[in-house]
């Protein structure tokens, strides 16, 4: 072997201490996250407008009140893979949901699922900074802003209307502009409830779809009654623009 050779070997030898160390200490790009399993369709539906490129819901999407649904053994498989799982707080399914994604080394996220757009908004951001994709956010965030815009001048000629609203529809029935003359929660219908809200003369009655408890109080007023929903599935519904499309629709059908 000539003298030149066995010097680029030496020296090649030397430098592999130091390749080592840049490697093991060098940051790097944070690598995105894309896969993300969720609770429900709502969370499933934050995730998607924040950019997730899969989202596995794991509540079926035609179950009418989706937060009562338990984690399976079936279930486990929608776990493989994900980068991230994200959660509302008030699941039945929660302790099974974070053991797994403990046991999984899954990143579990809770959110704010509170539909209106200021909050909704705000999730997605947060979502959006974890998996690494403001930019596919910012573009969601601006055709979101625009499509409300638009619902709301559909239903503006009706905003003002004297309306008894279900506690968890009350998001949407501030964004519509109702004046909510009194607000109602499961539990609390009594028959003094009932009749405070009648003797206000409501012009509508908002309901929940998911939990629907106030249609005695619309029949006994003798006036409109709609139920909205805080979770998409309801008629191919699937995104958060969806929510409030349906929302808008059910409103404008009942007065037209």
């Amino acid at each position: 072997m000539r003298r030149c050779d066995r010097g680029v070997m030496r020296s090649g030898k030397a430098l592999w201490p130091f390749l080592f160390c840049v490697i093991l200490f060098c940051p790097t790009a944070p690598m995105a996250k894309e896969m993300v399993v969720a609770s429900t369709s709502l969370a499933g539906a934050i995730a998607k407008a924040a950019g997730a490129k899969e989202v596995r819901v794991i509540t079926p999407g035609e179950m009418r009140h989706p937060p009562e649904y338990d984690l399976r053994p079936s279930d486990l498989l929608r776990f493989e893979g994900a980068d991230i799982v994200v959660y509302g707080g008030y699941e039945r399914m929660v302790q099974k949901l974070l053991e797994t994604s403990k046991n999984r080394n899954i990143l579990a996220i809770q959110i704010d699922t509170e539909t209106s757009p200021e909050n909704l908004m705000n999730q997605v951001r947060k979502i959006s900074r974890i998996l690494g994709t403001e930019k596919e956010r910012q573009v969601w965030e601006e055709s979101f802003v625009e499509r409300l815009k638009l619902l709301q001048k559909k239903i503006s000629p009706y905003s003002g209307r004297k309306a008894v609203v279900h506690r968890f529809a009350q998001p949407f029935a501030q964004w519509a502009g109702l004046q909510i003359v009194q607000m109602i929660s499961p539990g609390e219908l009594t028959p003094k409830v009932v009749a405070e809200a009648i003797a206000k003369k409501p012009e509508l009655v908002v309901d929940i779809l998911h939990f629907p408890i106030a249609k005695v109080i619309a029949e006994n007023a003798k006036c409109k009654y709609i139920q909205v929903i805080n979770f998409p599935g309801v008629d191919n519904t699937k995104t958060l623009e969806d929510i409030f499309e349906y929302n808008s629709t059910q409103l404008l059908k009942v007065f037209q």
